[in-house]
Order: structure tokens, then C-alpha cells, then sequence
């Protein structure tokens, strides 16, 4: 083998993603949510309101059970098929990836120390909450309201079997009162069994509960409406291409990679990691399993080379 031939060989880097964004994202609100209460002698509904559905408010709470009025916990549940419809009109079935996940949460209580109109509720407080998600996600909303509540749907009785399933905490967040009609977004992490059910357009349910003592958080249902539902976020982009291997044959450096079917892809080259300047060797579309092949003929003429592919 000729010397420059190893130089090059051994410091060829064959680079993983893709450079060139097609990222789109999906929004869309519950299809079913809840809040669960304890009661207490200080709630104005009772002492024990554990056996009772709210699924109808117009508010989702989180207050832990230290607090006045009781501990309040809440479920909500998103269904993703037109997440699932919007990614594979984009991208092709089979040929996107979920990349970012976050919940959009908004109150018209969102002040720092007001008491909201309904005196079952705790005064507004910042603190600390969880956000679990769960596998379970055949629970009844039910039509209980705060000021009518029923026996026909998710109570805090319900979650032994909500939690019986397969469950597990994705974050703790901060909540600081932002102020009235102020939106707040919480990201999530790219859990396995998440953005499993995502991918599927399944419905994805999340449970949230205090963390401390000191939260009062208040956000609104999708029953309230006016622009203020809860949303989730779901990013998603075409599947990174991926280099697979690189050796000299009589035609020059062959490169093989795999990407999404039928995608035309660049294949970028640079002597010095430390550049911006990447020069483009040419173009080539991924066959029918998606394998990407290309001879650079011009890799005599550097000591050194690496490589990346952009679509």
C-alpha cells in the first residue's frame, strides 16, 4: 500500500447526523384530563374527597398534602395519531425520529398569592412538582366539576391501578408563578418507553404531583378553553444518516453509509476538523434499503481526510 494511502486511511473519520434540519413539530392538546383530591377539614367540599371525580373542571391542580385544602394530584392524557400522520406526510413512514418532547401548560391563576375563585383550591405558590409518566391509559375523565362532583370517572382512589402499570418519573420542575395567562413549557426527556408510544400515535399519560410542601399550581384543562389548553410538543426529523465504513479500492476511497430510502444526500469532505469550510464531493441517493455508496476518486491528492454526509 502506498504511504499515503495509510496516512489517510488511518485518520479518516467517518461522521455520524445529518446537518441540514428538517425538524417539524407537532402541537396538540388532552383528549382527557383530571384532578384528583384528598379533601381536608379545611375544604369547603369535605374531608374526604378521594372518592370523587373532577374530570369536568376547568383546572388541573398540584398541591401536596401538607397543604389547607388538601393534596392534589393530576392525570392528563394526549393522543398522538395526528402526531403520527403529520410526521410520516413529512417524512415518509418509517423514516423520521422523535427529537425534542415538551408539555405547554397555561393558568388564568398565575399569580403569586391570589386565591382562586373557587375556595377549594389552595392560594397560588411557587415549588416543586413531578411529572411521571405512565402506561396505563384506560382511565375514565368523568364530568365531575368542583362545584358538582361525581362518582363516574378517575378519583384519588383510582391510582393504585393507575400506578399498578408500568410507570416511571421523566422530571421534577420548578413552577415560579409567572403571572396571569403566561405560559409555561417543561421539557421532557427522550424516554425509550415514551416516545415508543409517541412514535405509535398511541395516547401518552402523564400523572403530576407535589414534590414538596410549598407548591399551589393551577393550570388550565382543555374544558377551559380560551387558548389556554394544555399542549404537548413533539419535535420530530428525518433519521440521521449513518456512515457505516470506508476502505481504498482501484476507483478511490469507498464510502458506505445508510439513510432514509430514495434520499439524496451530500457527501462533504475536510482536511481539518477545525474548519467550517467542508467541501462538497458530490451527490447521492440512498437505493430502496436506503444504503448510500460513493467513490471519492480525489483522495490521493490530500494527506488526510474526513467525511460527513448532509441531506
Amino acid at each position: 500500500m502506498n504511504r499515503w494511502r495509510t496516512r489517510v486511511l488511518i485518520v479518516v473519520m467517518l461522521c455520524l447526523g445529518s446537518l441540514a434540519r428538517t425538524q417539524v413539530t407537532y402541537s396538540g392538546t388532552s383528549s382527557a384530563d383530571a384532578f384528583l383530591a384528598t379533601g381536608s377539614s379545611n375544604n369547603p367540599d369535605g374531608s374526604d374527597l378521594t372518592g370523587l371525580n373532577f374530570g369536568g373542571a376547568g383546572t388541573l391542580v398540584v398541591a401536596s398534602a401538607a397543604s389547607v385544602k388538601g393534596e392534589f394530584q393530576s392525570v392528563i392524557e394526549f393522543n398522538l395519531t395526528n402526531a403520527m400522520s403529520l410526521f410520516n406526510t413529512n417524512f415518509g413512514k418509517g423514516n423520521w425520529t422523535v427529537t425534542g418532547i415538551a408539555l405547554k401548560f397555561t393558568s388564568n391563576y398565575g399569580t403569586a398569592g391570589v386565591q382562586p375563585n373557587n375556595a377549594i383550591f389552595p392560594v397560588i405558590n411557587g415549588g416543586h412538582f413531578v411529572i411521571e409518566w405512565l402506561s396505563t391509559n384506560d382511565w375514565a375523565e368523568g364530568t365531575g366539576t368542583p362545584n358538582l362532583p361525581t362518582m363516574d370517572g378517575v378519583t384519588c382512589d383510582s391510582l393504585p391501578g393507575l400506578l399498578s402499570g408500568q410507570h416511571k418519573i421523566l422530571c421534577t420542575n420548578t413552577y415560579s408563578p409567572p403571572g396571569n395567562n403566561v405560559p409555561i413549557t417543561y421539557p421532557l426527556p427522550l424516554d425509550t418507553d415514551l416516545v415508543t408510544e409517541i412514535s405509535a400515535g398511541s395516547d401518552v399519560t402523564f400523572l403530576f404531583y407535589a414534590a414538596d410542601d410549598q407548591i399551589g399550581y393551577l393550570f388550565n384543562s382543555y374544558s377551559y378553553g380560551r387558548g389556554n389548553e394544555p399542549l404537548i410538543l413533539v419535535t420530530a426529523d428525518l433519521v440521521p444518516p449513518e456512515m457505516l465504513s470506508g476502505y481504498f479500492t482501484n476507483a478511490g476511497f469507498h464510502i458506505t453509509g445508510l439513510g432514509v430510502t430514495n434520499l439524496q444526500y451530500q457527501i462533504q469532505a475536510t482536511t481539518e476538523l477545525t474548519t467550517t469550510n467542508w467541501q462538497i464531493l458530490g451527490t447521492v441517493t440512498a437505493d430502496g434499503t436506503g444504503v448510500i455508496q460513493f467513490d471519492d476518486n480525489t483522495a490521493s491528492n490530500q494527506s488526510q481526510r474526513f467525511y460527513r454526509l448532509s441531506h
